[in-house]
């Protein structure tokens, strides 16, 4: 079974697209060897769609209260507690740490998720990332690449042999 990856927030609110930026930069390197999910914020979606899955990864924008912008949170999202900047509730009524439990107790989490929290401040409408959130999804792209091949690099270097204007993406779930 392939791993999913989940992207949290919206790519037309500044930093909250760091997510989706982040997803975008995987699935150019590792097309379809991987799942994806854009979520924009509808944390009710995320327990039917890991469901059943043995392993997610899982990149979200944290509010300033979580650390200096830029800065990366790698969490066990079945084992550690969630920081306060994670656990917003959203437009739904249900914050990512409340999915979680939730899941737990339905008995419907997946067997491993990695919570990679990327501290940002600005949540404003526009498309524009700060430098440090930018580069901090860089280094968050490079990170799941590494852990997916099981610290062997090979997506790194599959990745540097992509051809360019070829299209890359991986398997869209909804």
């Amino acid at each position: 079974m392939k791993p999913l990856i989940i992207s949290l927030g919206h790519r037309y609110r500044s930093d909250d697209g760091v997510g989706p930026l982040t997803l975008d930069l995987l699935r150019q390197r590792l097309r379809d060897r991987v799942d994806c999910l854009e979520n924009p914020g509808d944390v009710t979606r995320l327990l039917a769609a890991w469901q059943g899955v043995e392993r997610v990864y899982l990149i979200d924008a944290l509010d300033g209260s979580a650390g200096e912008r830029g800065d990366i949170l790698e969490l066990d999202g079945l084992r550690q507690v969630l920081p306060a900047g994670a656990a917003s509730t959203s437009s739904h009524g249900l914050n990512l740490a409340e999915a979680i439990e939730l899941s737990k107790m339905l008995g419907s989490p997946p067997q491993r998720l990695t919570i990679y929290g990327i501290v940002a401040a600005n949540f404003s409408p526009g498309q524009t990332l700060d430098p440090a959130v930018e580069a901090a999804a860089h280094a968050v792209a490079e990170r799941i690449m590494v852990a997916i091949d099981g610290g062997t690099g090979t997506a790194i270097e599959t990745a540097a042999s992509n051809q360019p204007g070829k299209e890359t993406a991986c398997t869209n779930t909804h």
